[in-house]
């Protein structure tokens, strides 16, 4: 498997080169970053080591990518966890080794964005291609997991919900005639059955905290707060706006 890069081959060689060789494990720490985000996301080491270097590379492309470049939802996860590390991330990583920041912000989501996202990830897959000489490794960069749009989840959630909540209340009515005479163990535990089944019918659904939908990021050079700034949604929902130059 090949990991190692050609800095003929790049366009910003010596950038590429400092982050190649930027520590995110901290030699001191009991549980450094590369054993926590294995441990948080069951990554064997092997693994966890090499979305690692994919995060580097999808760095890299941010800061040389004019247009910005879009993780994959492995690499998005990395750079999750790194963020975390508030100074690692901000001072050691962004100022002292790319020389400008990466911002990660929400962005508005829906179906347009998310089109937008997948024609952005095929122009990051490109780029990657460029500058690194072989395909984006599939077990990284290719997301399998489908994710709806906002509005289709609501209109499914619409149609099916009261379905399911008359066919509780059905079989409730069904186990009615059982209890009926039985002993006040079955009678109260009829009761809880109507009480959780109105208040599925009433309670409206949540947000899975888990759900990264909507999410984007930009990117300034030098500390510029004006720099390039991008936004997507859907899948990992996130990228970097690209600044020119090293």
């Amino acid at each position: 498997m090949k990991t190692q890069t050609s800095f003929a081959a790049l366009s910003a060689p010596l950038l590429w080169q400092q982050i190649s060789a930027f520590r995110l494990d901290d030699p001191k720490a009991v549980l450094p970053f590369s054993r926590k985000l294995a441990r948080e996301q069951r990554w064997d080491q092997a693994f966890t080591q090499r979305a690692i270097q994919e995060y580097k590379r999808f760095i890299y492309l941010c800061c040389i990518s004019p247009g910005g470049a879009s993780p994959s939802a492995i690499v998005d996860k990395v750079w999750h966890q790194h963020l975390l590390y508030t100074e690692n991330y901000w001072v050691a990583f962004c100022e002292q080794t790319l020389g400008r920041y990466i911002h990660h912000h929400p962005s508005s989501g829906g179906l347009a964005e998310r089109k937008r996202h997948e024609a952005w990830q095929a122009g990051t897959w490109e780029q990657y291609r460029r500058c690194f000489g072989e395909d984006p490794p599939a077990a990284f960069w290719l997301d399998e997991k489908v994710s709806f749009p906002s509005s289709v989840l609501a209109t499914l959630t619409r149609l099916f919900r009261p379905g399911l909540t008359f066919l509780l209340f059905f079989f409730l009515l069904l186990l009615f005639p059982a209890c009926n005479g039985a002993s006040p163990t079955n009678l109260v535990l009829f009761g809880l059955l109507v009480f959780w089944a109105v208040k599925t019918a009433t309670s409206k659904p949540g947000k899975s905290s888990n759900d990264t939908s909507g999410s984007s990021c930009s990117s300034a050079c030098g500390g510029d707060s004006s720099g390039c700034s991008s936004g997507c949604g859907g899948g990992c929902g996130s990228g970097c706006g690209g600044c020119s130059g090293s």
